[in-house]
């Protein structure tokens, strides 16, 4: 019985808001989109003096105390997304004024950031579905397959979009034109060259190997 060879790739491992007031009450936070887990730094203004300010985010509650001048600073954790997969959610920041309860309610974008491709397992030369997350901005990502410290493939994937820079999109899985058996790892980033010190970028490993059938 003669035996034939074919390549299989598998996935190993992945190396805003605006402002809402109600009776005055107002509530700001620092960035457009955060990581789960991230913290988040919280403003509130025009609330009661002196009073106890409950915030609630993801099913989570906790306080801040307005100064006399009705004003609070805060820090919060970014909650969990439902997401099983790199993307983006809304949920929403909620605080209530314990003295006169003037309630504010504020979108607050959270980012499941990495990369994936599904399915993690397939031909190598295939093509999958890629999602990132956690590239904000309006340049292009690329996508660099390296093998034994070396650069194989550099693709441009697109380019990711809203304040989480989310971006879902369909390549190869290994895009290389020679497929070489063995752990590729695949760097994402905004450089068009591979550079092992981009910033943002999220890096994955796949195992190409040989099977028998």
């Amino acid at each position: 019985m003669t035996a034939k060879h074919a390549a299989f790739a598998a996935l190993v491992a992945a190396v805003l808001s605006a402002p809402a007031s109600a009776a005055g009450a107002e509530v700001a936070v620092d960035q457009p989109c955060y990581a789960e887990g991230s913290i988040m730094r919280v403003d509130g203004s025009g609330y009661t003096p002196g009073a106890i300010v409950t915030l609630t985010l993801g099913g989570t509650t906790s306080s801040a105390d307005a100064d006399e001048t009705g004003a609070f600073t805060t820090t919060l954790n970014a909650p969990s997304t439902t997401l099983k997969h790199p993307g983006a959610q809304q949920t929403t920041l909620t605080t209530r004024d314990t003295s006169s309860g003037a309630e504010t309610a504020t979108p607050i974008n959270v980012a499941k950031t990495g990369v994936d491709g599904v399915p993690g397992q397939s031909k190598p030369h295939k093509r999958i579905t890629w999602n990132l997350a956690g590239f904000p901005g309006i340049k292009a990502i690329y996508g660099h397959w390296r093998f034994r410290g070396k650069t194989r493939a550099n693709h441009r994937m697109g380019v990711p979009k809203g304040p989480c820079g989310v971006l879902h999109v369909k390549a190869r899985q290994i895009e290389a034109n020679r497929v070489l058996f063995g752990i590729w790892t695949v760097q994402f980033d905004f450089n068009r060259r591979y550079d092992k010190h981009a910033q943002p970028r999220a890096t994955v490993k796949i195992n190409v190997f040989r099977t028998f059938g």
